[in-house]
């Protein structure tokens, strides 16, 4: 077997391109008004994205651009989770955004990655966001590696007080692929501050369908029933019901971005959503039990001034690599 192989590296001495027939990221297909909420810039010290706007009262960048209900664009109010969100501008042999994947593979993303989030302390939430420099729910700044065709995503996120691992599905495919499971679990597995850098690493062995997470250098969270929500419940913040089924990955893009996810809980905590993004009947069930409970939000109309109250994020990046290395077969 040979050694590791780079696939994608980029320390952004050459700049940040997303436009033209060599941009070499790419933003989703939604148009301006999702995943386009951010500002990028490069120099000597490599990419700095903070969110495109200022908060009037403290100066510091702050999210402009939010999805209510019922949108005039007609796109879905969940969408309001993606702030800002680029991806390497490569497409898999199947002609899927992402890197191929496969048995005799396993495939790497990895960044040297810090993040901050800022008016996080100013939200409306009161007693529902106990902890609000913890809370990935207001504001982060995230490393992502998902697949497009089957929706399976797997982030690090960065809020200013601790790393989470993600692990999630999205509801977004279940129109060609049916009713299967969706979910969003958020696993804590250090503390931070907004001034630590992080080398973050999500792994992919397409022989054992396998993901790993590594947090500077060491092994923090490994998954292997891809597609199937976590044995425990205890981490587990946003569940739109369906059926479990396994997943195997043909591809994975790998990325950066600037999220929040207001309508989820609190983990633990029954009826604690904060935001209902979409009333769309039967999408969200009470992580803490699952369908057919419904979830219980404090704000049921996704009112303006509680989905942009000043918070933003930001976040700087030295290198980011995709590698792709053989491993034996399951």
């Amino acid at each position: 077997m040979t050694g590791n192989h780079i696939v994608w590296d980029d320390d952004f001495s050459d700049g940040f391109s997303t436009e033209g027939p060599d941009a070499r990221y790419a933003f989703l297909p939604f148009g301006t008004e999702v995943g386009h909420d951010g500002v990028a810039s490069t120099s000597r010290q490599g990419l700095r994205v903070v969110a495109a706007g200022t908060n009037p009262k403290t100066g510091e960048p702050a999210f402009t651009m939010s999805l209510g209900q019922s949108d005039p664009s007609g796109l879905p109010g969940t969408l309001d989770h993606v702030k800002w969100l680029v991806y390497a501008n490569k497409q898999s042999s199947g002609g899927v955004l992402g890197f191929d994947t496969g048995p005799g593979h396993e495939l790497s993303c990895e960044a040297r990655m810090s993040g901050t989030a800022y008016g996080v302390a100013a939200h409306p939430f009161g007693a529902g966001v106990p902890d609000p420099g913890a809370d990935p729910r207001l504001a982060s700044a995230c490393l992502a590696l998902q697949d497009p065709e089957s929706d399976v995503a797997f982030e690090f996120s960065l809020t200013n007080e601790a790393v989470y691992v993600y692990y999630e599905r999205l509801p977004n495919a279940r129109a060609q692929l049916g009713d299967y499971a969706s979910f969003l679990h958020t696993v804590p597995v250090a503390r931070r501050t907004p001034y630590d850098e992080h080398h973050l690493k999500i792994s992919y062995d397409g022989s054992r369908g396998v993901v790993t997470w590594f947090l500077d250098g060491r092994e923090v969270f490994r998954l292997d029933r891809i597609g199937y929500r976590l044995t425990s419940r205890d981490h587990l913040v946003v569940d739109h019901g369906g059926v479990e089924e396994q997943v195997a990955p043909r591809q994975l893009a790998c990325g950066m971005g600037l999220f929040n996810f207001l309508d989820g809980g609190l983990p633990g905590r029954a009826g604690s959503g904060l935001v209902r993004l979409t009333t769309t009947p039967k999408y969200y069930y009470d992580p803490t039990t699952g369908e057919p409970t419904p979830q219980r939000f404090l704000d049921d109309a996704s009112l303006a001034s509680n989905r942009l109250f000043g918070q933003g994020a930001g976040f700087r990046m030295r290198r980011f690599t995709v590698s792709s290395k053989p491993v034996g077969s399951a």
